[in-house]
Order: C-alpha cells, then sequence, then structure tokens
C-alpha cells in the first residue's frame, strides 16, 4: 500500500507562533487536526490500574485509523499489541491471535465494536466527546500541557457513588494530545486509574483502503450475538454437574447440594460489576436464604492470581477455580453471569451482567 507519508516535527509545528493561542483555540485545533485526518497513525502506552490486585499493568499499542463514511463509527481501524491484532474493515471485526493462529470474525455487534481499547481510548474517540471543559495549564516531561476534562459518569449505582472523568492534556504548541488520565471513583475514593501516553503521530495521504492482512496457514472462526446469546442455558433445563476445587483446595462437587437451591456467580477478577456484585453480597443488610448455597465460580483467572485477590477482596463465599470447562458447559461468554438452580438441579433463573433487581431477589433480608 503506497502512501505519501507527512510526520510533523512537534517542535517545527511549535516554532515561530505570534501569540499564546486561548485553550479554546487549542481545543478547536487539536479536534480539526486529528478528527479531519483522512489517514492518521500513533501509538499508545497505557498504565492500567487494577484496583482489586494493587497492580499496575503497561500495555503498547500501536494503531491506524482511516476515514470510512460507511463504517459502523466512520472509520476502519487497525490495532496491534504483543502477539494479537484487531481489525475493523467494512463493519466486520477481526481479531488474530499469532499465538494459536487463529482469525475470530465477529459481525453485528457494536457493543464490542464501542468497547475495543484501540478505539476507546485513542484521541479520535476522546474528542469527539462534550462537552470537554479546560481546568487549567500543568506540566508533564517538561512540557507545558492544557489540561482538558470530559465527565464520563456521574451516577449513583446501587447507593454507589459512582464518578468517572477523563483527563486530556493538549500540547498547545502543536495541538496534539499527549496523555490521558482516566480516573474513577467510588463513594469519593478513587477505584481505578488508567492513564495513556500518546506518541510517533502519523498523517497521510491517499485513498488506499485498509486491508486485513492475516498469515497464510491461519484458521478463522465466525462468532456472532445469535451463537453468544443461544450458548446460555435457559430456564428449566438441567444444570451440568461439575467438580471443582476451591482456593483452599477442597473439592466442591454441584450434585452434592441436591435438596438445597445452588446460586452459581461466574465471575472474573478484571470485571468491576463483578466486584460490585460481590460488594452487595457482604453488606450487613444482606443475606442468602438458609436453602441456597452460593458459589462463585471463576473460569478466566489463575489460583495465584485468585489467591491474592481473595486475600484483598474477601469473596463471602466459596471461590472454584480452573473453571473453563465448567464455564463453557454453561455457555459463559461475559461476566459477571449468574444462575440460580433449584432443589431437583433446574436451572430457575439466568441472568447476564450486574442487576440490582437480581440483587434484590437473591436477599433474604427485604424490608
Amino acid at each position: 500500500m503506497k502512501k505519501e507519508l507527512f510526520i510533523f516535527s512537534l517542535a517545527a509545528l511549535g516554532f515561530g507562533c505570534e501569540k499564546t493561542l486561548s485553550p479554546e483555540e487549542v481545543l478547536h485545533s487539536s479536534k480539526n487536526k486529528i478528527l479531519e485526518a483522512e489517514q492518521i497513525g500513533f501509538n499508545q502506552m497505557m498504565l492500567w490500574e487494577d484496583p482489586n490486585l494493587g497492580d499496575i499493568d503497561t500495555i503498547f499499542l500501536e494503531s491506524f485509523f482511516r476515514k470510512n463514511p460507511n463504517a459502523e463509527l466512520g472509520y476502519d481501524f487497525f490495532g496491534k499489541k504483543e502477539d494479537v491484532e484487531f481489525w475493523f474493515v467494512e463493519n466486520v471485526s477481526y481479531g488474530v491471535d499469532h499465538k494459536k493462529k487463529e482469525v475470530t470474525v465477529w459481525e453485528n455487534q457494536p457493543d464490542l465494536l464501542r468497547g475495543n481499547a484501540y478505539r476507546s481510548f485513542s484521541p479520535i474517540h476522546l474528542l469527539v466527546q462534550e462537552p470537554f471543559a479546560y481546568r487549567k495549564d500543568t506540566v508533564i516531561s517538561r512540557k507545558t500541557l492544557m489540561d482538558f476534562v470530559w465527565v464520563e459518569m456521574d451516577t449513583v449505582i446501587s447507593e454507589k457513588k459512582i464518578y468517572l472523568e477523563n483527563h486530556l492534556f493538549i500540547n498547545p504548541a502543536n495541538s496534539l494530545p499527549e496523555f490521558l488520565s482516566r480516573r474513577l471513583y467510588h463513594d469519593g475514593k478513587r477505584n481505578q486509574l488508567i492513564e495513556v501516553f500518546y506518541s510517533n503521530y502519523t498523517f497521510y495521504q491517499g485513498e488506499d483502503p485498509l486491508q486485513p492482512n492475516f498469515p497464510k496457514g491461519y484458521i478463522s472462526k465466525v462468532e456472532d450475538e445469535k451463537t453468544i446469546v443461544s450458548n446460555l442455558l435457559k430456564v428449566g433445563d438441567t444444570a451440568p454437574d461439575f467438580k471443582l476445587q476451591d482456593i483452599q483446595g477442597e473439592w466442591v462437587k454441584l450434585s452434592d447440594f441436591q435438596g438445597k437451591k445452588v446460586l452459581l456467580d461466574f465471575s472474573m477478577i478484571h470485571c468491576g460489576w463483578c466486584k460490585i456484585a460481590i460488594d452487595e453480597f457482604k453488606k450487613p443488610s444482606f443475606s442468602f436464604a438458609e436453602n441456597v448455597v452460593p458459589l462463585y465460580v471463576n473460569p478466566v483467572d489463575d489460583i495465584s492470581k485468585m489467591e491474592k485477590y481473595q486475600a484483598k477482596v474477601g469473596i463471602p463465599f466459596p471461590a472454584l477455580i480452573d473453571a473453563q470447562e465448567v464455564g463453557s458447559a454453561f455457555g459463559v461468554k461475559g461476566y459477571p453471569t449468574f444462575y440460580l438452580i433449584d432443589e431437583k438441579g433446574k436451572i430457575e433463573l439466568v441472568n447476564e451482567g450486574y442487576s440490582d433487581n437480581l440483587i434484590q431477589i437473591l436477599n433474604s433480608h427485604k424490608e
């Protein structure tokens, strides 16, 4: 693919300015530069805090966006990190796993696309959000940057005040975003911090379409919304029996609880709503009925992470691990997912995602 490449020198763009731009002018100039570009590439270094484990992951992304008025979100784009790639071209998403030599294809899944990290943390997505309000000038890495703030969420969920704000720092010398600080607060206390450093902006001219390029011999598989939804077991189905170990090494078998109801809470560590559900179950105002046995089932995280998570969070009932096959047997694709199984082993309730109503149903301390 041949393109004429223009690399904007940060120093050159800032040199010779005759006047200092106002914050409003800098934001407007940044929008024009980023959003009017037909094709743009940049790198992202992400620092992703895990509030449950107290760790910070560092992720390096390479991204390229090309305008396409017929695309779901106005762009085709490509992203890469380590051994994984993501392509969105002509309204079809492709996930490439070079270790497994697999290509997963998704169609008609806008929610998957909107949650994609290459897109959601890109300046292209951020600069169209409204309103962005200028906060102040600040110095980062010896550069004076302008801090613009967009409040993404300010609400109350399950009596917990949720506040999420995005700080986008723009260099007034070249009108390019250089840094994002995404801050999530629960009841006024910081819950999670994600920071992104942008670098190596490149702007291209040309009209060559973006074409997925997959290595020869890779196996492709298709996943769509219908497949995902139909995999969940239904009310009235017999729950598949299983035998799993908890964190302490004790074996737990589902069929041993016949004569009681069993709540299966399929969860993972990197899931905010999973953590909120645990917090609800731990409240003094909540208790399960005497005939309900709650079980936390994790098909994703290994025992070392779960031991650390349990020590910090305190799951108030048995936490079962190495549950990949059990998750597949129950058709679990997203977290949290809850199954309530009756005394005879039949599925009584299925709930995908967090729900205040589910918490109320399960709580025996109803007012």
